[in-house]
């Protein structure tokens, strides 16, 4: 079985001021089809460069991304940008919903900036099954931390990806929240077969993973 999302001695340096940050410093990374992998990591390992350049967010120095078997890093921006539209949904620590939107109108932004028709039946499912359907004409400043994060799942699923990216999706939420959103992932995993690279620090969410690996020092193990 051919590798979903494939990375190849990937790295990636930064500048800070006059030093140099090896963020990534030759990552080799591979991850099948209905797999759950989680990274872990402390804060500044490489983590969250990792996830941007798996999910075609950001390129890297040198190294090759494939998904599913087609270099994405040499493609156009263009090209890229509509691959990762209709291939990887993400989830983000801190939810990045739009303020001045309806909660119906967060989750299907990915669809209008794709300038695709939402599937309204199916967005209507997504919203029932995070338990906020009888809310989707409220706005984000309305929702706790907590459903705000479901939110986000929903919006990452609006376009019906293969791949789901999460960034630290529990980070600001208490333990009893931040298992019940794990639950919903694996859950929403299940009901739509999807593919997810989780990065975080939290080994209470890391072991609902099929598999767990290290990032220290921008070197995955």
């Amino acid at each position: 079985m051919n590798a979903i999302i494939e990375l190849k001695d990937i790295k990636r340096d930064f500048l800070v001021g006059n030093e140099t940050v090896h963020a990534l410093r030759g990552v080799s990374f591979a991850i099948q089809p209905g797999e759950f992998v989680t990274i872990m990591g402390t804060s500044g390992s490489g983590k969250s460069t990792f996830l941007k350049i798996a999910g075609t967010l950001e390129k890297p120095d040198t190294g090759a991304v494939f998904l599913n078997g087609i270099q994405i890093n040499g493609l156009s921006q263009k090209k890229i940008c509509k691959i990762r539209q209709k291939k990887i949904g993400f989830i983000f620590q801190q939810y990045q919903l739009l303020p001045e939107y309806t909660i119906w109108d967060n989750v299907c932004m990915p669809l209008y900036i794709a300038h695709t028709v939402p599937d309204k039946a199916y967005i209507r499912q997504l919203l029932e099954k995070v338990g906020l359907w009888d809310r989707n004409g409220d706005y984000p400043d309305q929702l706790s931390g907590g459903e705000q994060q479901r939110v986000a799942i929903a919006r990452a699923m609006a376009a019906k990806p293969g791949v789901i990216l999460a960034d630290e999706p529990t980070g600001n939420l208490d333990y009893q929240t931040g298992q019940e959103i794990m639950k919903l992932i694996c859950a929403s995993r299940e009901l739509y077969r999807q593919t997810i690279v989780m990065v975080t620090h939290d080994m209470d969410s890391a072991n609902y993973a099929d598999r767990i690996m290290y990032m220290e020092d921008g070197a995955l193990r």
